[in-house]
């Protein structure tokens, strides 16, 4: 299938993910899963002026596919996401990520 990448991690402990997924850049778009039952936990607060990302694993997971999205695909400069408290459209606003090329 044209677009599709598939992703394979081998991480420290002998763990492999494998992970698919299609470039939409050429859309200017990005997606990304969520599941009902999974409880992403994310938030990001001020400390001493320092943004401090607090996140569960399944929210750690998420954010590090929709870097990877970002990182590899070709994403023009500039492309950017609002991400919401825990991964919640009716949450706040709590992040937003830029590419920089």
């Amino acid at each position: 299938m044209d677009g599709l990448l598939v992703m394979r991690f081998k991480f420290v402990m002998n763990k492999k993910k494998k992970f698919e997924f299609t470039d939409e850049s050429a859309e200017n778009s990005i997606s990304f899963e969520y599941d009902d039952e999974i409880e992403e936990e994310m938030d990001v607060t001020l400390e001493n002026g320092i943004p401090v990302l607090s996140a569960n694993s399944q929210a750690l997971l998420a954010l590090a596919k929709i870097f990877i999205k970002m990182a590899i695909c070709d994403y023009k400069e500039g492309f950017h996401l609002h991400l919401p408290k825990d991964f919640d459209a009716d949450e706040p606003e709590v992040i937003r990520c830029f590419l920089k090329k």
